[in-house]
């Protein structure tokens, strides 16, 4: 699958890609559920502002515990 916007709408093969090193960043809230966010590290500018996910932190495992 392609994920680069000037390539929507073609399916391309999925290339092996390295594996990257994430940062998580935990913001704790009072009465409302703790959100992770996680990115790559190493990224700045316009890579960085729009490559990330954050979740509930309730729904984050760890990694090792799920193999």
């Amino acid at each position: 699958m392609n994920l680069d916007p000037d390539g929507a709408g073609s399916a391309t093969t999925e290339q092996a890609q390295a594996p990257h090193e994430l940062s998580m960043t935990v913001v704790e809230y009072t009465g409302e559920p703790d959100r992770c966010t996680v990115s790559p590290r190493g990224l700045s500018g316009i890579a960085k502002l729009s490559t990330w996910i954050t979740v509930d932190k309730r729904v984050v495992v760890d990694l090792d515990a799920m193999r």
